[in-house]
């Protein structure tokens, strides 16, 4: 063994030795279109957190996909075969590029993360589902629909816009429609209302914002789950003469509302109408391991937000001062004990210790 790979194996040993890194919990998220073309090549964001010092995403591929590149520096991406390896260090968000197979279908992409801990989470969604369609879809999930209520068309800057999703149904009067979201690639789950009139073939989209939607001014007060905008049809044709009862179906993560320290009753869904954000009536329906599940009374659609109030702060009450006289002899000023521990410790110590340690992990992980 040469002399630099013993000084690294003699630090490792002292460095997982000497110190412990606290649990996390760590989350991922991915995010790409639900649809795209034969041999297109499109983009995937992860966004990441709480996974430590450092910490690798794994991602599964599905058979015939291709890796083109990513945004993290080469030497922190690896490709075995299907299997692609992020090493991340302080990173929050990053993409990577796939090309589609020539074959037609629906496929799946699976992945973990791993924490400093060697803790794993699923990247989230679970079931990722994406089609591959032989004729030219773009990006969005698919077109519009023909006739009737129309396709549906969305005012948001497309550079704004994580996911996207579409639903198309026949609506036709004093039947229930619901537009389902089933590939969950967003944190919508289902639109429903009463139809009033027949509309025809209708296409609804469902777009999750990387932040604040560019169609409001502002955000209500509150700690924000997601931003979302919801288009049913074109020309407005969601309004009260031709629809009533309408409902929004949607999921929270577990791990964000024990993160943010948020009751699930206290999740609701907010509507911007009127240049004003309006609170809906917010109710929990259901949960899995994951998700809790919600559904929200809605008088219109556009633009939505996801929040939970700010938690409130109770300040400690200040210490009573004692104005009777000290007792001398039991007051010490000094403590030649703790005096004597902070001279014993090295200036700087901690902070370079941590900073080879955060260097050994990587290269562990690049090595995996």
């Amino acid at each position: 063994m040469k002399w630099p790979e013993l000084k690294f194996v003699v630090t490792l040993f002292l460095a997982l030795t000497l110190f412990t890194f606290p649990a996390s919990a760590g989350s991922a998220e991915r995010t790409f279109p639900s649809s795209v073309s034969s041999n297109q090549e499109f983009k995937v964001t992860v966004n990441v957190s709480d996974y430590g010092a450092a910490g690798q995403v794994l991602e599964k591929l599905p058979s015939g996909f291709t890796f083109v590149s990513s945004t993290l520096p080469k030497r922190a991406v690896t490709v075995n075969g299907s299997e692609v390896s992020f090493l991340l260090m302080t990173e929050k968000s990053f993409s990577y590029t796939l090309k589609a197979p020539s074959t037609t279908g629906t496929y799946k992409i699976v992945g973990i993360l791993r924490d400093i801990n060697k803790a794993e989470f699923s990247v989230l969604p679970a079931d990722c589902s994406i089609t591959v369609s032989g004729s030219s879809s773009g990006s969005s999930g698919g077109s519009g629909g023909s006739g009737g209520g129309g396709g549906g068309g969305s005012a948001e800057p497309q550079s704004n816009v994580a996911a996207k999703e579409l639903s198309k149904k026949s609506v036709t009067a004093g039947e229930r429609v619901r537009f389902e979201f089933p590939q969950g690639v967003t944190c919508i789950r289902y639109v429903e209302f009463d139809a009033k009139k027949s509309l025809g073939k209708v296409t609804t989209i469902v777009e999750m914002l990387k932040g604040q939607s560019k169609l409001v001014s502002s955000l209500p007060e509150g700690t924000i789950y997601k931003n979302v905008n919801i288009w049913v049809g074109s020309g407005g044709i969601a309004n009260s003469n031709n629809i009533a009862n309408a409902v929004v179906g949607f999921r929270v993560e577990k791990s964000w509302l024990e993160k943010c320290e948020a009751d699930e009753t206290s999740v609701a869904l907010w509507n911007y109408n009127n240049k004003a954000w309006s609170k809906l009536e917010t109710t929990k329906v259901g949960e899995d391991s994951t998700y809790v599940f919600f559904e929200s009374k809605t008088p219109g659609f556009g633009s939505f937000t996801i929040v939970v109030p700010d938690k409130s702060i109770e300040l400690e009450p200040e210490d009573q001062v004692d104005t009777t006289t000290p007792n001398t002899e039991k007051v010490e000023t000094s403590n030649p004990k703790n005096e004597e521990k902070k001279s014993s410790r090295i200036p700087g110590f901690e902070s370079a210790v941590a900073v080879g340690v955060l260097g050994t992990v990587y290269y562990i992980l690049r090595r995996k």
